[in-house]
């Protein structure tokens, strides 16, 4: 291969990685604004979501909009993204760490943390990368208590947890 080609081949590889590692981050602004849409926009119509048992991108927004919804917030960080580009198939593997916070009625929320890994096969169709197959690797969880807030919290714009954040505000 020529330098030429050589630096085409490696800006096309720098453009799909970056392009995916969107996709991955609009999927956790979705979930964490119970964004159905938005969602389901990371993964092509017959993607299999491994979530526990086989599901469908539609399945799964359906039925984690009404769980995510009895948390007062999530925060679901992605990192480590590891992406191998073939052609038009990527392979993906992604951490996660999502806090959740549990209403609680007779004593202190309880703040729910998940830490796994997504691994991902992303498909580029009509130059766009999606999720064709995910698959949802548990590693950790772990519940405490929420004893103390930050008083200087109610001076800050507040997440809201749902489409009405200031994010979807331009």
């Amino acid at each position: 291969m020529d330098k030429a080609t050589t630096s085409s081949t490696t800006l096309d590889t720098l453009i799909a990685e970056r392009e995916i590692t969107r996709v991955l981050m609009l999927y956790a602004r979705g979930i964490d604004r119970i964004d159905t849409d938005l969602v389901q926009s990371c993964f092509h119509p017959d993607a299999v979501l491994r979530y526990g048992a086989d599901t469908t991108p539609e399945q799964f927004t359906s039925n984690a909009s009404g769980g995510l919804s009895s948390y007062r917030f999530t925060q679901h960080r992605i990192g480590n993204v590891i992406i191998d580009i073939e052609g038009d198939f990527a392979w993906c593997e992604s951490y996660c760490l999502a806090r959740h916070r549990i209403p609680v009625e007779d004593g202190p929320d309880k703040d729910f943390l998940w830490g796994g890994r997504y691994v991902d096969r992303f498909e580029r169709r009509n130059g766009e990368w999606l999720i064709l197959q995910r698959t949802v690797v548990h590693d950790y969880t772990r519940f405490d208590p929420v004893t103390e807030t930050w008083e200087g919290a109610p001076s800050f714009t507040q997440g809201q947890h749902s489409t009405n954040d200031i994010v979807y505000q331009r």
